[in-house]
């Protein structure tokens, strides 16, 4: 007889990038990640839809694109630290301007990701971040 199978608990998470591309990669990518649970993903075209989706619903994590028009990764995360919302963050960049990273590390995010994604990095990295027991920034 076989034992049943355990339902596997859903985790939310928003992918707020500009680059449609970049947005069904990722999509696509984090619903084959093979962890504990599994992932509904919702998507935000920039930061301001991005932060009116985080004012809308809870996410369980957030991957951030630094540089998008309207409002950027950094302007988002500004409002979310005000707003209290304490999601964790992969800021996600294609540009390797070290302030910038700095500044976004000094918000609080949990990682700096550059672009072209290594995608084990990034599985490994989305596994900490949910992890209940995380709570230091890696860089």
């Amino acid at each position: 007889m076989m034992a049943a199978k355990t339902p596997r608990m859903t985790k939310t998470v928003l992918v707020v990038d500009d680059d449609a591309a970049i947005v069904r990669m990722l999509k696509d990518a984090i619903g084959l990640f093979r962890h504990e649970h599994a992932y509904t993903v919702v998507t935000a075209g920039d930061g301001a839809d991005g932060l009116a989706a985080l004012q809308r619903d809870p996410f369980d994590l957030v991957l951030l694109d630094m540089f998008m028009p309207r409002m950027t990764g950094l302007e988002l995360l500004a409002h979310m630290r005000r707003l209290r919302i304490e999601t964790p963050v992969l800021m996600l960049t294609g540009n390797d301007d070290t302030r910038s990273a700095a500044d976004a590390l000094a918000c609080g995010i949990f990682a700096y990701v550059p672009k072209p994604f290594d995608l084990q990095h990034l599985e490994h990295l989305v596994s900490l971040a949910l992890s209940p027991r995380s709570t230091a920034a890696v860089a």
